[in-house]
């Protein structure tokens, strides 16, 4: 059974072909990529950035003939500051909505 995760990595993380680091990566993302979501209840209320998700490709070798999981490179921006952005890689089950990222 394979465990699903969402890792904070640092912007300078190498992502497998297309792709090289993720912060390039996600600034060549289609501005309606970008969704505002809620990632939870914070002290002040809801805590709602600017999220982007892309599903990376499989990786054979670990993935196999018929993968049961996506792999996703995410991004969350702040609304105040939008050039602060949290880079993040995530595991899970095909079909995960975004907002169950977040």
């Amino acid at each position: 059974m394979s465990v699903g995760y969402v890792l904070a990595v640092p912007k300078c993380q190498q992502l497998h072909a297309p792709f090289a680091r993720i912060d390039h990566a996600i600034a060549q993302v289609p501005k309606e990529v970008w969704e505002r979501l809620s990632c939870g209840e914070g002290v002040k209320g809801p805590r709602v950035y600017d999220w982007a998700a892309v599903r990376l490709p499989a990786i054979d070798v670990f993935d196999g003939d018929a993968p049961t999981h996506e792999r996703w490179m995410l991004a969350r921006r702040s609304l105040t500051r939008p050039d602060e952005i949290a880079y993040y890689l995530a595991y899970a089950p095909n079909g995960t909505a975004v907002g169950n990222l977040a």
